[in-house]
């Protein structure tokens, strides 16, 4: 798994390092940089014990700590990591559904794609008001 899901550790249960790491598919090294960043742990005698409930909090705060909104005009650049403006002001948006668009454009810096999901009903409000909305065509399979 890339980004661990906080979800699967089990509030009321305790793990070792190792089921942790097992847990989350990710190796025992890794679960022992968590507790160097910030992840409480506990000894029971030799062992070295994480509580469920604790796993969870830090897998979560550290999620969200890594989380970047996007403020209005932006999108999000996959090569730089963080929201810009598109280049030009250039943006392409293609409808999924009856109420929402994929919006895409080039970024300023370093000409990497950049996207975002919107609703319509918030294309003002996030900046995009003036993009004209197309709706997908799929090719026919043969």
């Amino acid at each position: 798994m890339r980004r661990p899901d906080p979800r699967r550790a089990k509030v009321h249960f305790n793990y070792t390092v190792a089921e942790a790491a097992l847990l989350f598919d990710v190796h025992r090294n890794t679960v022992r940089n968590w507790t160097r960043t910030g992840l409480r742990t506990f000894r029971a005698g030799k062992a070295i014990l994480i509580l469920g409930e604790e796993l969870r909090r830090y897998l979560t705060d550290r999620r969200a700590e890594r989380r970047t909104a996007c403020p209005p005009g932006s999108m999000y650049c996959l090569r730089c990591r963080a929201p810009r403006t598109p280049a030009q002001g250039m943006v392409e948006a293609v409808s999924v559904t009856q109420t929402t668009v994929n919006l895409r454009g080039l970024c300023d810096d370093c000409e990497g794609f950049m996207h975002r999901r919107a609703s319509l009903a918030r294309l003002e409000e996030i900046g995009f008001g003036w993009v004209c909305v197309h709706a997908a065509t799929a090719e026919p399979s043969r």
